[in-house]
């Protein structure tokens, strides 16, 4: 991972997530951007004007500064990005053209029937990105990722999708908890499986893996009830464009991202 994007609000839940890319980036040695979406509202009737929008601008820009630095002391490379916006502007908007490998980034989460402005951007971001979305709701226990649950239900090719996750337990000297989720009506026996497990493993004989199953007709639940006997540093899972009775979709991922309290790592297959 050589470049990772930091989206932020400034609030408590994305500087939870700036303390969690600080801690990854150190163990890559990755450039950070810290990038912010300021919506320029200029012309409208609600635009602060003349020197109030500077002082604004400026409020903002010192923001981001600081969270460069803080990455300087570090030892990092680090740089912002501020995006001055006219609606069009997104998150997810900067990802190829930067070359990002990995986005982490707050949410609220859910809150009753109101959500907060960065739960939705993040909820955009997961179903939209080109690059894996670590996603961290709250100020995690352990920033370590020595556990990862990764959850698939082998109906797709994780290969591609779990090579993040290898990486990210890797530095960590940790281990991919693999999950088979064998949703309703699925024909697959535990053998076959096992054989694609274990195909896996060949692929990538330096990871450290273990092998978890659970049937479910509800695969936020049984993602959820093997974590608690796990209990991963974050949960790891892919999902799919295209519709197909046994893929997990963008929907899961983002139940997952507004209910688990856990960092949640989605790959979108490019």
């Amino acid at each position: 991972m050589k470049k990772i994007l930091v989206p932020t609000d400034f609030s408590v839940c994305a500087d939870n997530a700036v303390q969690v890319a600080l801690e990854i980036a150190g163990k890559f040695q990755a450039e950070i951007i810290f990038q912010h979406v300021h919506d320029d509202l200029s012309g409208s009737a609600h635009t602060l004007q003349g020197t109030a929008r500077q002082h604004e601008l400026g409020h903002i820009k010192a923001m981001l500064d600081a969270l460069v630095h803080k990455a300087e002391r570090t030892g990092l490379a680090a740089r912002q990005l501020l995006v001055l916006s006219k609606g069009t502007d997104k998150i997810e908007n900067y990802i190829e053209p930067l070359n990002i490998d990995l986005v982490v980034m707050g949410s609220h989460g859910a809150t009753g029937i109101r959500e907060r402005i960065l739960g939705s951007q993040t909820q955009r971001v997961v179903r939209q990105s080109t690059a894996p979305v670590l996603v961290i709701k709250h100020k995690p226990e352990r920033k370590e990722f020595k556990n990862i649950l990764f959850a698939t239900t082998f109906h797709e090719n994780p290969e591609k999708a779990i090579e993040p996750v290898i990486k990210l337990a890797a530095v960590y000297s940790g281990k991919v908890h693999l999950l088979y989720v064998g949703l309703e009506k699925d024909s697959q026996t535990k053998a076959e499986v096992e054989a694609k497990m274990h195909q896996l493993e060949q692929r990538f004989p330096q990871a450290s893996f273990t092998r978890n199953f659970i049937t479910t007709n509800d695969p936020e639940w049984g993602i959820q009830y093997v974590a608690k006997d796990i209990v991963p540093d974050a949960i790891a899972l892919t999902t799919q464009l295209k519709v197909g009775k046994f893929l997990f979709t963008h929907s899961l991922a983002e139940d997952l991202v507004n209910h688990e309290n856990l960092p949640v790592l989605v790959i979108n297959p490019k």
